[in-house]
């Protein structure tokens, strides 16, 4: 007689459940990627954190929260869109960017014109006396009379018109639109902290060209 054991190995004739690969939308909060969705198509940044001028304090953005605890999943899905999800960790801001080499005119041309519009405000705040970090600070930041003051400007109000931007209350509502700037009342605002991470860096880049 064969004393041979046949028997197998309990444990291997386990079939471990849920063996199909885990689905990373069923992780992600539907809305909130929607939303996330049209705010990018409406060409804003998300910014890490949001201003309430009722309140007049910043809170937490819930759809920077939700792009960071589920980054790999919102870069898949952003390049099987033709774009590549950006963090920017200075100004704690996420961004797209489209991944051909003949990406659309428009993403450039708004980046053109935000770049235009923060470098002459920087500009009009440094000839004032005031330090660009207080642009940049709820408490300080700036308002109608420096708008004002901006309007009479013939170069400033040249630049604009190269942008195609009819008057600088424009301007501000084009870079609050997008997250570069926040309200803190009705005729103020400050630079948002991807705003001015685009304002040094263009300061940075002017000071080494007139070296």
């Amino acid at each position: 007689m064969d004393n041979t054991d046949t028997s197998t190995n309990a444990e291997e004739q386990v079939i471990p459940e849920n063996t199909a690969p885990t689905n990373s939308f069923e992780q992600v909060n539907a809305q909130q990627s929607a939303a996330i969705f049209r705010q990018f198509n409406q060409g804003k940044v998300i910014t890490k954190l949001l201003f309430d001028e009722i309140n007049n304090k910043s809170f937490d953005n819930a759809l920077f929260t939700c792009l960071f605890n589920s980054s790999m999943h919102f870069e898949l899905l952003y390049q099987h869109l033709g774009y590549e999800l950006c963090l920017h960790s200075e100004g704690d801001f996420y961004y797209v960017r489209e991944l051909r080499a003949d990406s659309s005119d428009e993403a450039d041309d708004n980046a053109l014109k935000v770049q235009a519009i923060l470098l002459q405000l920087g500009r009009y705040y440094s000839q004032t006396g005031r330090e660009l970090e207080q642009l940049c600070q709820a408490q300080f930041g700036f308002n109608d009379s420096d708008l004002t003051v901006l309007a009479k400007d013939d170069e400033s109000l040249a630049i604009l018109k190269a942008i195609r931007i009819d008057n600088w209350h424009k301007a501000i509502d084009f870079i609050t639109s997008r997250n570069f700037a926040y309200k803190t009342g009705a005729n103020s605002w400050f630079i948002s902290s991807a705003g001015k991470a685009f304002l040094f860096n263009l300061v940075e880049q002017y000071s080494q060209f007139t070296e």
